[in-house]
């Protein structure tokens, strides 16, 4: 009976030196297997890396052509004799006929007194109207902040519209 255990321990020995190298050849399947999937891998990696690199240069030299052309087209352009008409002149601006202004006056109270006349009234007749209504002023004079201009009573006589008051000013009251 030893004869036999002996026997059937010595093949079952055998049996799992077997299986192990069994185990062992497809465990070194299985790492090859992986080996060749990643090599695979990176040489799908790598080739679509150079097709993307391929594509990149061809935008990029049809940007560039493209670009020539249109330098080219303008350079063109510009050499070509001038067809199109010469703009028209815009029109000068149209200086709008006033027939009423509006001044305030400023009077040396630092009172505001604001009214409408015609734009063919004269600085005269301003005068009067002040007169008219501030009887307490006896002495006085008109001027303009801006642009700064004393006006004299030789100018008295002159419209507002020619004094460039219309259509609307201030006058400064100033006493004298």
């Amino acid at each position: 009976s030893s004869g036999i255990n002996a026997e059937y321990g010595e093949k079952e020995r055998q049996d799992k030196i077997m299986k192990e190298k069994i185990r062992r050849k497809e465990g070194q399947s299985l790492a090859e297997i992986r080996e060749k999937r990643q090599q695979d891998e990176m040489k799908k990696l790598a080739e679509e890396r150079r097709r993307q690199k391929v594509e990149d240069e061809r935008a990029r030299k049809a940007v560039l052509e493209k670009i020539k052309r249109d330098r080219e087209s303008r350079t063109a352009e510009s050499k070509k004799p001038e067809e199109t008409p010469a703009p028209a002149p815009a029109p000068a601006p149209v200086k709008k006929d006033y027939d009423e202004c509006r001044l305030q006056l400023r009077l040396p109270s630092g009172e505001a007194l604001v009214s409408s006349f015609k734009a063919e009234d004269t600085l005269g007749d301003v005068a009067a109207f002040l007169r008219e209504k501030h009887s307490s002023l006896e002495s006085f004079g008109f001027m303009t902040s801006f642009p700064r201009k004393n006006y004299q009573p030789s100018e008295y006589t002159l419209s507002l519209k020619s004094l460039g008051l219309c259509p609307s000013s201030v006058l400064i009251v100033s006493k004298q």
